[in-house]
């Protein structure tokens, strides 16, 4: 036979970054991939996980045709069906549980979010009328960019560190090990531009061990940490002035009877709401700046201006020229200080103070030393940081695994606040995806064709969490959507996710409501969420959990644990149209795809696309009823149907001649396109001088959340201790004396994929758990050494509650932490009788509990909890059998074109 070899270029899609790679094809068979330049779409690299995609194309455990529970769940006993009965069954199991329970009782579980992956979940909720999708990802991977929308109105993009930066503080950070490619072109890039960096994180990678200064915090209080530089920077006067008092709301006045803003309607008879006031020292009286008019009192109204931008937005079209809403030298707001006020028409007179001035008495008692006690990070540390901090122009702020504790909303507002302090706003540093009207959105963008806003607004207060939840779960997302005119789509998005403790308790107990459906696409969600005892004991019990229909490449623990399992296609087999969350940048980029889908292994897209047109048979309304008109808006009011094709790329074509005026194949062929006639707008990072305002309430960046007090939390940062952590539950700790922290990275893997993939497991065989020297010396063991790490019992945790890992001194870490590397480990060498492939033996959600949360997210304490830990006796040993073995590692390599077929 001739061989024919081919060269194929794609798109590497096992991480989020889309390394562009070129593929060899033999015969139609992936052998290799290699990276690629900028001409197609590469940076010359590609890491390990690129390099053993053709293992994961081939490997033994992909699932390969549709298949349905034949026994007991997790007995792994299985009936291989076509997709067509599939879907049909699957259907009308949601059709019947609908009417019964109604259309919430299905919940839809995050994944890792790959753009051409995410936003077809969030459609298939949609057709199934369910506001219960996309839980658990976001309130702890995604949030700290969606809960920029509190106050910027927009998001900040995540930084990529591939622009110059003075300084980088990266907070728990570890792309070394998530996203190497740009690691090390982060790293070169830093070094030759001389800039600095600072890493906080209780063990140190390989960010940390190459950092100008690395801070050893104890999981869970960087809040505090954060609280003292922003003390610092108002105590030394070193903050942006200028920036400060001209784009965020840090001079307008706080009311000190109720705590709220100041505003002309309290002052003044017949006044506006929406004229913020502030202490003008030019005058010595009140003055104010108006969100309506875009103007300062003595300034030039911006309105006008700001309307032909708007109208050169739905015509995709822009301006770089500046707006007149600038502030007139007749008016000083102050920043600091208290004055008194007379309210309208009661002669009453209140005192009053800048937002700024409540900052400083919430920061005021953290002083370096008791900042040093809390996060057991040196006070000298503290200080050199806030001296960098202050002494630095450009700031990137990279935020990581903090946002995974109880506090987190608090951290969150106190890292905004240093970006305002520091003017890192919109800069090449801290940028804004985009900023309604300036940033044309000529393409729609992946929540954009997601139809996520497309319920009523009876149907999404529904969604679990809404309440009990108010920044992270929809409630205040109701007033978001109100500054942002530009894309209500995005609810699914922007804070607007169920909790996964309340969707525990909801299938536990029926209340509110009960839920008995789980929809799981291409999430391994298990070995994602806490409270693992908790799942399991749901899972199985199938009066609870009625209907579990997974889709996914490879037989997870998840998988075993459902009623269907629909085999998925890998990055290799499906073409790629690189989707951005907020379709700021119009030009768009196509990949192919290197080989055909093994098997019966089909899109996501396709499966739901099936699954709408079946229930569509059933009623109606699934297809596109039950789109709001009233809602639905921009892109998903245009089109009348959830579902306009049969195929994704089917699908990508409509988009690509409507939005590109081309097909799909002259996309694919092209690889980059942008839009016909569009206009990308000014190629600056401070857009906000263009549009004179930001998209919030108050037409600034919000320093005082306005969110947090309408949601009756507090506006500025106050700190919280973790929920559980030695200082919050000292009984607790007498015999759970270590800070946990789960999830360090360790090099190859992607949240729960690729174990079974042998160059994967040579590089990392078994999870490492890192710990001081003196800490494993109190546990009486050291390196190398497997030990139980254990959590407390409670909250639903037992029996599931302690997990094996090996002890390593590999990394520098603080004693008193336990630091247990990558979550969701599960054995694919192990058989489905053993623990489900060992899903309990190593997974660190099993560690994790839920009913402790953050109240304004639902965020568990994932990485700040308590634990114990001991050595593991010869007899664990021999049960477990932890070391996988050569020839455990042979039979994952990949099968023959023989072998697929059967």
């Amino acid at each position: 036979m001739e061989q024919r070899t081919e060269k194929i270029f794609s798109g590497c899609r096992s991480c989020h970054v889309n390394c562009g790679v070129e593929c060899t094809v033999v015969n139609g068979r992936l052998e290799r991939v290699d990276p690629t330049g900028p001409e197609h779409l590469g940076v010359g690299k590609v890491c390990l996980r690129g390099m053993a995609a053709p293992q994961f194309a081939y490997t033994p455990t992909r699932l390969r045709y549709p298949l349905k529970r034949a026994g007991k769940r997790g007995a792994g006993e299985w009936e291989r069906i076509s997709w067509d009965q599939a879907v049909e069954e699957i259907a009308n199991r949601i059709f019947d549980m609908s009417k019964r329970y109604g259309p919430e009782t299905f919940v839809l579980p995050g994944r890792t979010g790959r753009h051409d992956m995410g936003w077809i979940a969030h459609r298939i909720a949609r057709t199934i009328g369910t506001p219960n999708n996309y839980y658990g990802a976001i309130q702890v991977c995604l949030l700290p960019q969606f809960h920029g929308c509190v106050h910027f109105g927009s998001q900040l993009a995540q930084p990529t560190g591939m622009t110059p930066a003075d300084l980088r503080v990266c907070v728990g950070v570890e792309r070394a090990y998530s996203h190497p490619v740009v690691s090390g072109a982060e790293h070169a890039m830093q070094q030759a531009f001389h800039g600095k960096w600072v890493v906080f994180d209780p063990v140190a990678g390989p960010f940390a061990l190459h950092a100008d200064v690395w801070c050893p915090v104890r999981p869970g209080t960087d809040l505090a940490w954060c609280m003292a530089m922003i003390r610092h920077l108002i105590e030394t006067d070193t903050y942006r002035e200028d920036f400060v008092t001209r784009w965020t709301n840090a001079p307008f006045l706080v009311r000190e009877d109720n705590g709220d803003l100041l505003r002309e309607s309290d002052v003044v008879l017949g006044g506006s709401p929406n004229r913020y006031m502030v202490w003008n020292q030019a005058t010595d009286s009140l003055g104010w700046w108006d969100n309506d008019e875009i103007q300062w009192e003595g300034g030039a109204s911006g309105r006008e201006h700001y309307d032909r931008l708007v109208e050169l937005f739905y015509r995709n079209k822009t301006s770089d020229e500046p707006s007149p809403a600038v502030m007139p030298e007749s008016m000083r707001p102050a920043l600091r200080g208290s004055f008194e006020v007379e309210l309208a028409g009661s002669g009453y007179r209140i005192e009053c103070k800048p937002v700024l001035e409540k900052l400083w008495e919430n920061v005021e008692p953290w002083t370096f030393e008791r900042a040093s006690e809390v996060t057991w990070v040196p006070a000298e540390k503290l200080e050199q940081v806030a001296e960098m901090i202050s002494e630095a122009n450009m700031i990137d702020f990279m935020e990581g695994s903090e946002y995974m504790a109880t506090n987190v909303s608090q951290f969150l507002n106190s890292m905004s606040i240093l970006k305002m302090l520091t003017g890192n706003v919109d800069n090449p540093a801290a940028e804004m995806d985009q900023l309604y009207p300036v940033t044309p959105m000529a393409f729609p963008g992946e929540f954009d064709i997601s139809y996520a806003d497309g319920l009523s607004i009876e149907q999404k207060r529904k969604r679990l969490g809404y309440y009990e939840h108010r920044i992270g779960c929809g409630y205040s997302w109701e007033e978001w959507a109100q500054w942002q005119p530009l894309r209500p789509e995005n609810a699914d998005g922007v804070l607007c996710f169920p909790d996964v403790g309340c969707v525990l308790d909801a299938a536990e107990t029926g209340r509110p409501y009960e839920v008995h459906g789980i929809i799981a696409i291409s999430s391994n969600w298990l070995m994602h969420d806490p409270s693992t005892a908790r799942w399991m004991r749901l899972l199985e019990d199938e009066d609870k959990i009625q209907l579990h229909v997974v889709t996914d490449l490879v037989m997870t623990p998840t998988a075993e644990m459902a009623d269907y399992v629909l085999p998925a296609q890998t990055w290799m087999e499906r073409n790629y149209l690189a989707w951005s969350v907020t379709a700021a940048d119009p030009t768009k980029k196509f990949y192919r795809r290197a080989i055909q889908p093994i098997c019966e292994a089909r899109h996501d897209y396709e499966f739901g696309a099936a699954l709408a047109k079946k229930l569509e048979e059933l009623d109606p309304r699934y297809n596109h009823g039950l789109l709001n008109p009233g809602t639905s808006r921009f892109y998903a009011g245009e089109h009348g149907k959830f579902w306009v094709a049969d195929t994704i790329d089917e699908q990508r074509d409509i988009l690509c001649r409507e939005y590109l005026d081309k097909p799909l194949e002259e996309c694919l062929a092209l690889g980059a396109v942008a839009p016909p006639g569009v206009n990308a707008g000014p190629a600056r990072h401070d857009k906000y001088l263009i549009s004179g305002k930001f998209p919030t309430d108050t037409g600034k960046c919000n320093m005082f959340s306005t969110l947090h007090y309408k949601a009756g939390y507090a506006p500025l940062p106050v700190y919280e201790e973790p929920t559980e952590s030695p200082v919050s539950r000292p009984d607790v700790a007498e015999e759970y004396p270590y800070v946990l922290a789960t999830g360090k990275r360790q090099a190859g893997f992607f949240h729960s994929e690729f174990r079974q993939l042998p160059w994967m497991r040579e590089v990392n065989p078994v999870p490492e758990v890192f710990m001081n020297p003196a800490t494993a010396a109190e546990c009486g063991v050291t390196h190398g050494d497997w030990v139980w790490v254990e959590a407390p019992p409670s909250h639903g945790r037992a029996p599931l509650n302690k997990i094996m890992g090996q002890v390593s001194f590999r990394l520098p870490s603080i004693p008193g932490v336990v630091s247990y590397s990558q979550h969701a480990w599960w054995r694919p060498e192990k058989g489905v009788e053993e623990d489900l492939h060992g899903a309990f033996e190593w997974n660190a959600e099993g560690l994790c509990e839920c009913v402790n949360s953050a109240p304004e997210t639902g965020t568990p304490g994932l990485r700040s909890q308590l634990c114990k830990v001991y050595p593991c006796t010869e007899a664990d040993m021999e049960k477990y059998q932890p070391m996988i073995t050569r020839e455990q590692m042979e039979a994952f390599a990949p099968m023959t074109e023989e072998e697929m077929d059967r």
